[in-house]
């Protein structure tokens, strides 16, 4: 019977692997996030289940041994939790946002599956099968890839030429691809059958395609790392075999001149339409500047707290108080950033230094462990097994450099380490993986049953159907439904993620009160008003900080003081966009915003006075100019409007289309006063 179990048990991890396939636009919010949450932390909850039963029969053999890799993952899991706790949000570092739902409760099953893996698992033989199926699974979402770059839109992609397969970014999918790669390196060397060893070989090819397929620049240059510690890998580890070592040292020559010879010519046509490698090597100041500034403001929060950091997830708000004014040249798109895109300056912001050094050395000990075995039992340890760990650590580590982790790159970052872990172990102990088919207890049995079904319904189906409502909920909203009942039915099924469910129905309900007034539901209009206002106040106590919610706040209050004439509405949205002007104070968009209310206050100094601080900020953002302007000139003050947009021209600032039909407007109105 304890054979049967473990045999359960690794069917279940394998059937973890297939979870970035999951993918169902019809029924969740965010389909490409939830879904995979969902049936990874369901999946890993009956692998638990299934693994306690196991301790109870062999607490000996299946315990969690101390190894140092697994002092380093609970030590990681450890400042996770203690940053929780110790941050500015408590409940968005445990619980996230359902549009990344990586908080602590999620990160905690990544690692208990870490350290299941690694405990039921010994052998290589064991993980031949586990790496097989991880690479069917990965070979499937390659091929999605594949298909998209031929049909730019299959599957929902909406990335311009660029594949997100199933996992819904493309970035994800070149983090993916790096990863398949060298796995299928691994299992080609390693692989013994023609079958298998094919397979590997396609899936590894079809992973290093994906890293190009993708666009993503991280990746790209994660893949370079990762093919270069290959090679010096096999450099210091093949010591006799000179031949070898000299191909392979002219390999990483003729590589390096290859791409110096690139970046040379990176103006070029032919370089620009490299797939992936144009991208890289003509990168946008946009791109670049944008980044550089969110890593700035990373090294800024960890300055206020520099031990412990914010708390997981807090990074916006690190972001809305060292915002800087800057970002607005780049568009809207980019003044809200929740991540700084580089996961070592994101965990120092985030988890402080103790988080920043704990999580360096994953990577640190993970390497150095394989090494030093290696020196001690050269005639033992797999030089594949030896050079793919380090270059894939390697490479992880320098793409996401540009990036940030995800549902899928959890996965298969803390496979990966289970799977490090469990060589080092197999190779010091000698395990035969031999089981001894010993009696399960019916009882231990039925209580873990009940323990994981309770379990998967409470933190897994109630939260999925949660979601499922609450997109019911907002499909009412845009057919102009009365949509109380259903969002009654959204809010009484218990879920952690209460909150996002409140923002997203106001952020629907928002922009359709107009259009319930015109189709004649004027009272209508007004209970979601109300509705929606009244839950954001819930979400405002319970994320004081979270400027959005103060935003949304506001665009409600507006909207309906337009549709009913109450400036009682506009005074509270002024006070309310105040307060949010204070934790953010350098945010054009507040300020432009609090200067609208002010103007429709009558307090026209008041909002003059605003739009004079947005400049001085910032005077390189045309629309801070064009908006005085157009200040001055409803106010009869054209000659100071004209003088102002005569200033901003000769400072060579662009106001845009909108500014520049402002500017066109006041010049026109100007010549009919003189007239």
């Amino acid at each position: 019977m304890q054979k049967k179990i473990e045999l359960l048990f690794k069917i279940v991890a394998g059937l973890t692997f297939f979870a970035p396939l999951a993918f169902f636009p019809s029924y969740f919010i965010f389909p490409f996030i939830v879904p995979k949450i969902v049936i990874f932390r369901s999946l890993v909850l009956v692998m638990l289940g299934l693994y306690l039963i196991l301790l109870s029969t062999d607490w000996q053999r299946y315990r969690v041994k101390i190894t140092p890799i697994t002092i380093v993952i609970l030590l990681f899991l450890a400042s996770f939790a203690v940053s929780t706790f110790t941050g500015l949000d408590w409940y968005r570092s445990f619980w996230d946002n359902h549009e990344r739902m990586l908080g602590l409760f999620t990160v905690a099953h990544y690692v208990v599956y870490f350290l299941m893996l690694t405990s039921v698992v010994k052998t290589w033989n064991e993980w031949k099968w586990l790496l097989r199926a991880f690479l069917l699974a990965g070979g499937i979402v390659m091929f999605i890839a594949t298909i998209q770059q031929f049909n730019h839109t299959f599957l929902m992609n909406t990335s311009d030429g660029r594949s997100a397969s199933s996992l819904g970014n493309p970035i994800y999918v070149g983090g993916y691809g790096l990863f398949l790669f060298a796995i299928g390196w691994l299992m080609v060397m390693r692989e013994k059958g023609m079958f298998w060893k094919s397979l590997a070989g396609v899936v590894g090819l079809l992973g290093f395609l994906g890293v190009f397929f993708s666009g993503s620049r991280g990746a790209f240059v994660g893949l370079a790392a990762c093919v270069g510690v290959l090679i010096i890998s096999y450099i210091l580890s093949l010591k006799g075999h000179k031949k070898v070592r000299r191909i392979l040292s002219s390999v990483v020559v003729a590589s390096v001149l290859i791409m110096g010879i690139l970046f040379l010519n990176r103006d070029t046509d032919f370089v620009r339409k490299i797939p992936t490698v144009g991208r890289l090597l003509s990168s946008t100041m946009i791109t670049v500047n944008t980044r550089v500034m969110a890593w700035d403001i990373a090294l800024q929060a960890w300055e206020e707290h520099p031990v412990l950091g914010w708390g997981p997830g807090n990074y916006y708000f690190a972001f809305n108080k060292y915002y800087n004014p800057e970002f607005l040249r780049y568009g809207y798109a980019e003044t809200w950033f929740d991540n700084a895109h580089n996961i070592v300056l994101n965990t120092l912001a985030e988890r402080g230094a103790v988080g920043a050094i704990i999580y360096l050395g994953i990577f640190f000990v993970s390497i150095f462990c394989v090494w030093k075995l290696y020196r001690e039992m050269k005639e033992k340890v797999n030089i594949h097994f030896l050079a793919v760990v380090s270059a894939f650590l390697t490479a992880h580590l320098v793409q996401t450099i540009s990036v940030f982790d995800n549902p899928t790159s959890y996965m298969y970052f803390f496979f990966f380490l289970a799977f490090t872990n469990s060589g080092i172990r197999e190779l010091k102990t000698e395990d035969s993986g031999y089981v001894k088919n010993k009696n399960v207890s019916l009882s231990v049995v039925m209580i873990s049953v009940l323990a994981v079904i309770l379990a998967i319904y409470t933190t897994n189906l109630n939260p999925a159907r949660a979601n499922m409502a609450t997109l019911d909920v907002l499909r009412g909203v845009y057919g102009k439904q009365d949509i109380q009942s259903l969002y009654a039915t959204a809010i009484s099924i218990p879920t952690p993620h209460i909150d996002d469910i409140r923002n997203d129905i106001a952020r629907g309900v928002s922009p359709a009160l107009r259009e319930y007034v015109a189709i004649g539901r004027p009272e209508l209009a007004q209970q979601l008003f109300q509705l929606a206002y009244k839950e954001l106040q819930k979400n405002y106590e319970l994320h004081p900080l979270d400027l959005r919610v103060h935003a949304q706040e506001v665009l409600l209050l507006q909207e309906a003081a337009t549709l009913s004439g109450n400036k009682s509405l506009l005074l509270e949205a002024e006070k309310i966009m105040e307060e949010a002007l204070k934790e953010s104070p350098k945010r054009q968009q507040f300020i432009y915003t609090l200067a609208g209310l002010k103007i429709q206050l009558n307090k026209v100094d008041e909002a003059e006075a605003l739009y004079k601080r947005a400049i001085s900020d910032y005077d390189r953002i045309g629309e801070s100019w064009w908006r005085l302007a157009l200040l001055y000139s409803v106010t009869n003050r054209m000659n100071e409007a004209i003088v102002l947009l005569d200033e901003a021209k000769e400072k060579g600032i662009v106001l845009g289309v909108e500014g520049d039909s402002v500017l066109a407007d006041i010049l026109e109105r100007a010549k009919v006063k003189a007239e």
